[in-house]
């Protein structure tokens, strides 16, 4: 067994609903169903997933994954397998959707920050009408094309803010991994007049599958 096998890691959220469905990952158990899902909307906790500082002066020479840096702070470069976002102009940050490390883990203007924060996914619907109570930033912008990127207080939390799509509404918000739990109970109050309730990360995959299926159709 190796070094990474034999290490435990823990989400900083926690449902009270037992999964149907489970999956051992790089010392993360990760819930891939919850029993009574139904329709959702979502809440999905995706804290097991890396995320990655990028600091430096020539960010605009780095190609992590080889993905381009956007030279603005609101745009996100969104691929099945990454969310990149300029925060200013010597840091970034990425989302990689797996615990798994990245090619560009080795390289010193990326730190693994990934067990510093809680990362949640709201889905469905009434994803922005959820977020309307505990947030005032404009997330319905109509000068915004998504997938774009905020920082700004949710649940009067300092958090970082992805909204992926509004068609097929879906949002991230990352806050410190201290607020986690406290953030993940109170999305679900306040999503509770809609059914907001955990989803397991197949929902999330399943979602980030469908959108990228039907831009294509698109183009």
């Amino acid at each position: 067994m190796s070094e990474t096998e034999n290490v435990r890691r823990y989400s900083p959220v926690h449902f009270a609903k037992s999964p149907a469905r489970v999956q051992a990952r790089t010392g993360w158990e990760v819930a891939l169903e919850y029993e009574d899902e139904a329709d959702g909307p979502f809440l999905v906790d995706l804290s097991h997933m890396g995320k990655w500082d990028v600091q430096g002066e020539s960010l605009a020479t780095l190609r992590p994954a080889g993905l381009v840096i956007p030279v603005e702070s609101e745009l996100c470069t969104l691929t099945e397998a990454y969310l990149i976002n300029l925060i200013k102009w010597n840091w970034a940050v990425i989302w990689h959707f797996s615990p798994a490390m990245p090619d560009f883990a080795e390289h010193p203007a990326f730190t693994n920050v990934t067990e510093a924060y809680a990362l949640l996914a709201l889905l469905g619907k009434e994803t922005f009408s959820v977020l309307e109570k505990v947030t005032n930033l404009d997330l319905l912008s109509h000068g915004r094309k998504p997938p774009f990127f905020l920082m700004g207080p949710v649940l009067h939390t300092r958090s970082q803010v992805a909204v992926l799509s509004t068609e097929r509404p879906a949002v991230l918000v990352a806050c410190s991994r201290g607020y986690g739990q406290s953030a993940a109970e109170a999305l679900l109050d306040a999503g509770g007049e809609w059914g907001l309730r955990p989803g397991g990360e197949d929902r999330f995959t399943g979602w980030l599958k469908g959108y990228f299926a039907g831009r294509d159709k698109e183009e």
